[in-house]
């Protein structure tokens, strides 16, 4: 769980705000989580979209998330996703991708352990999209919140969404991997 003013002993701490080094969980209460226009952005097909859906809505959504001052690792996991980025910062990290399809992606920061910003060039299933992935760690009272705000663009259509998640820190067992994730089918 995040704490307040401990990071990671290689993480120096530049205010007690504390870092999102720990586990957080999607609030699905809180703004318009969905990530429709999103998917919809990159091309997904509309069924897939509602299935997306259905995952996050029944299911936790939790990212797990380890910032140093020269990486940034997360792990991220719901009932559709079982992926993880591990990038060093300022170093462009380049994905070859079925179909010899290439994904590009770079993580830099301007304050370690509370805001990092992932820049994405990759291909969708209607061309070529960027993303840029902002996490930024912010104080609401007694709690810290990690605020995503993904921003996608179509570079052949020009359509462009943004959507704002908020993460709480989790508390509690992890969830365990489900059987429709990706990296967990037949898996025991």
């Amino acid at each position: 769980m995040p704490t307040i003013g401990v990071g990671e002993p290689d993480t120096p701490m530049p205010s007690a705000l504390g870092t999102m080094n720990g586990t957080w969980r999607l609030d699905k209460l809180r703004g318009k989580p969905s990530m429709r226009g999103y998917l919809e952005t990159m091309g997904v097909p509309e069924l897939a979209i509602e299935a997306h859906e259905k995952g996050e809505e029944d299911h936790e959504t939790i990212h797990t998330i380890e910032f140093s001052d020269t990486h940034f690792k997360i792990k991220k996991q719901s009932r559709v996703t079982d992926m993880g980025l591990d990038l060093k910062l300022g170093e462009e990290c380049l994905a070859n991708l079925p179909g010899d399809r290439v994904k590009t992606t770079i993580a830099t920061t301007e304050n370690p352990g509370q805001q990092v910003k992932i820049v994405s060039r990759m291909p969708t299933m209607n061309g070529m999209a960027n993303v840029v992935d902002t996490k930024t760690l912010q104080r609401e009272g007694n709690l810290l919140v990690l605020v995503q705000t993904l921003t996608i663009k179509n570079e052949l259509s020009g359509k462009e969404h943004t959507t704002t998640r908020y993460f709480v820190p989790h508390e509690g067992a992890l969830i365990p991997l489900a059987a429709t994730a990706k990296g967990s089918v037949g898996k025991k």
